[in-house]
């Protein structure tokens, strides 16, 4: 299992989905395997990144 999220304080990690293109995987810091599903998580990474797990969802739903 993974790391506890700070904003959700449980395990709301997910690897990213498959077929996350390439550079949405770029935008985020090298190593990074796991992405936030809570709001909160969300939100910071939308922040860090330009991305989350909603906007990869929205991407991959739209192919």
């Amino acid at each position: 299992m993974g790391p506890y999220c700070k904003f959700c304080d449980a395990r709301c990690f997910v690897p990213f989905p498959d077929g996350t293109p390439d550079h949405v995987i770029r935008a985020y810091r090298p190593g990074v395997s796991i992405i936030a599903t809570c709001k909160g998580g969300q939100a910071f990474e939308k922040q860090q990144t330009g991305y989350c797990h909603d906007d990869i969802r929205q991407l991959l739903n739209k192919k």
